[in-house]
């Protein structure tokens, strides 16, 4: 593949898809995103599906797919090629087009945020997996009201005092995108993707849940942002999922922060699979 049959080929909302990074909404052709090289409230990074581009509105510059990959992933055109050559990257096109949206102030209203107790969501941490006295210490149970009807879910607070919300059904963000830390004045970092994931590793580790600080991303679009304040930290170690998006991270990391990262993909996977 070479320059323009990548841009032709792969629709770039498929490629944000497949990072975690999803438009909060969309007009005809036109889908408008969180921009995913800085925190913002408002969506200013837009995508025209019908010409395959953006345009940053907050940076002042847009271009093809390949403008895309090459900024957000800092890697050559001539390495873009060789990973689309070599397969190293996938993509699921998506028909009808499904985003994880985040729900701002004006359309919803919290009605409660109480301890873990309705069953149905008991029974779908049962069939994650995930224990839930664990899950109790780092979530609620969270009632809201969005379009007028009311729902539930369990609810894991962010920095922004936003919540990614969960349930068999629903996937998605109150209030803003942006991550998690949780904060035990340790001198090392352990990174996750989801909180599903930090959850699991307490399961698997108790002993160590004061050892260290934690960080959640909440997608994995948001590590870039806060590299700064990983940085601050001797000793990181980052547990990503094994797909192309957790290697890409992980490359990353050992990049911008050399021998203070430690990668514990491959043992987090083997003990969890």
């Amino acid at each position: 593949m070479n320059c323009k049959t990548i841009n032709e080929k792969i629709r770039m909302i498929d490629y944000l898809a497949q990072k975690d990074i999803y438009p909060i909404n969309s007009k005809q052709n036109i889908f408008w995103f969180l921009s995913p090289f800085r925190n913002e409230k408002t969506a200013s990074f837009k995508v025209d599906i019908s010409t395959n581009r953006f345009y940053d509105f907050g940076e002042g510059f847009g271009g093809t797919l390949i403008d895309l990959i090459s900024k957000l992933e800092n890697i050559s055109v001539k390495e873009i090629i060789q990973k689309f050559n070599e397969n190293s990257f996938s993509f699921q096109k998506q028909n009808d087009f499904q985003f994880e949206k985040v729900q701002t102030k004006n359309e919803y209203e919290i009605l409660e945020l109480k301890e873990i107790s309705s069953f149905p969501l008991i029974q779908y941490l049962e069939e994650r997996k995930l224990p839930l006295e664990i899950v109790k210490h780092y979530c609620k149970e969270i009632h809201y009201k969005l379009n007028d009807k009311k729902y539930y879910a369990i609810a894991f607070p962010n920095n922004e005092n936003g919540f990614e919300i969960r349930n068999k059904y629903v996937k998605m963000c109150l209030i803003k995108k942006d991550i998690s830390l949780i904060n035990h004045n340790q001198n090392q970092l352990k990174i996750f993707e989801s909180w599903s994931d930090f959850i699991s590793y307490l399961f698997l580790f108790p002993t160590n849940e004061f050892e260290s600080d934690f960080l959640i991303l909440n997608s994995i679009a948001l590590l870039r942002k806060n590299i700064e304040l990983i940085n601050k930290y001797e000793s990181i170690q980052a547990y990503f999922d094994h797909d192309d998006a957790g290697k890409s991270a992980t490359n990353f990391l050992e990049t911008e922060l050399k021998t203070k990262v430690k990668n514990f993909l491959r043992l987090f996977v083997s003990i969890t699979c």
